[in-house]
């Protein structure tokens, strides 16, 4: 069946991944090192369609650990955009600017918290636990999802550097992608934000596969 509103493909009963789990774990492999999809489709005499939807698959189970994670801290992994707009450094941003998501953050780790204005937020953080906003300059540069004219602005009292260490680490890590991270900004932010929480892990890579394993292997949509 095919979605009308998105055109994705997908068959409406459950079944299993077709794929053996040694070549997922490949898959995943490739994945962590960002690997491209022509390079992994040649290596396993796959359709390189078949390695997309798996490295969707890889960015989605990122974006669901990250997402729980800031749920389990915040109520939420959402925030209405009127907090930026409300925000007392606001002007500094410029007046087109447009936000793209808060930043929350210890000593330890951060969390990213997308801007949005729906009706469903389970919860609205304190404006304490915002330690800034990734935002866009303009209108233009959050549409077409332009690196150059997006920035990071931190409160003057935010004490951690790893707001500032995880957008050079980002913007490092999606312009590997060379902008194919446009089609779906937010998942590949995700993205982002999870490799950057587990980098120094020496368990990194396993993690990513495990994670890739449990999120296809039981079934495919």
């Amino acid at each position: 069946m095919k979605c009308a509103q998105c055109a994705h493909k997908f068959t409406p009963i459950t079944r299993y991944s077709h794929l053996p789990e040694e070549t997922i774990r490949i898959i995943a492999q490739r994945f962590w090192e960002m690997t491209t999809t022509t390079s992994v489709a040649t290596e396993l005499t796959l359709n390189i369609k078949t390695v997309q939807r798996y490295f969707l698959r890889a960015r989605e189970g990122m974006a669901h650990c990250c997402e729980e994670s800031a749920l389990a801290h915040f109520g939420d992994y959402r925030v209405p955009s009127r907090l930026f707009e409300t925000d007392g450094s606001r002007p500094d941003c410029g007046n087109l600017a447009r936000p793209v998501c808060a930043v929350a953050s210890s000593l330890e780790t951060i969390w990213l918290l997308f801007c949005d204005d729906s009706n469903d937020l389970k919860g609205t953080p304190n404006t304490s636990d915002i330690s800034g906003w990734l935002y866009g300059r303009s209108p233009e540069s959050i549409e077409r999802h332009l690196l150059d004219q997006m920035h990071l602005y931190l409160h003057e009292n935010q004490p951690s550097e790893l707001p500032r260490q995880f957008w050079q680490f980002a913007k490092k890590g999606l312009a590997r992608y060379q902008g194919g991270f446009r089609h779906n900004f937010p998942l590949f932010l995700r993205e982002m934000e999870f490799r950057f929480k587990v980098r120094q892990r020496a368990d990194a890579a396993d993690l990513c596969c495990q994670l890739l394993i449990d999120h296809t292997t039981l079934q495919e949509y």
